[in-house]
């Protein structure tokens, strides 16, 4: 009675921005969004990209095309990804592997500014998750400011 009573009496969950990233596996990288909103950080799976794709990395030295920033001018993906209705609970719900991290439990968060990409790497009581953007250091450092205040740090690696 009470649990869901209290959750359709709180305001609905705004999404603040998106982050396009990759995380490393054994063998390629994963894609990824993470859906910054007002009470948590949102992991939504997008794809997996094997040996093949790891080698296009290596090669030419960058990642390519997988770290598109929807709000880029110019960008294939600007203007098609609106967050501004979507029900963040079901977006967790839509793939077994989408996971959410509160802030609360985020003791942590340090973003990297390193020679190819922005390094995320956010560090809970039993987790430690590192994540790689396209995106500016700055832009990363603004969607998270406000809501992680001095669990927040940057630092620079950029030769």
């Amino acid at each position: 009675m009470g649990e869901l009573e209290l959750d359709d009496d709180r305001a609905p969950e705004h999404i603040s921005g998106v982050i396009s990233a990759n995380v490393r596996l054994r063998f390629g990288f994963e894609q990824l969004l993470l859906l910054i909103t007002d009470r948590r950080v949102v992991v939504v799976h997008k794809g997996k990209k094997g040996a093949v794709g790891l080698a296009s990395i290596l090669v030419l030295g960058s990642h390519g095309g997988s770290f598109l920033d929807p709000d880029k001018p110019g960008s294939p993906l600007q203007g098609k990804l609106s967050f501004e209705k979507v029900d963040v609970d079901k977006v967790l719900a839509s793939n077994k592997n989408n996971f959410q991290v509160s802030y609360e439990e985020m003791i942590s968060v340090e973003v990297d500014v390193g020679r190819d990409a922005t390094s995320i790497t956010m560090v809970t009581g039993d987790d430690k998750f590192q994540f790689f953007t396209g995106l500016e250091a700055e832009e990363v450092v603004k969607m998270l400011a406000g809501l992680l205040g001095d669990r927040l740090s940057t630092r620079k690696t950029r030769g």
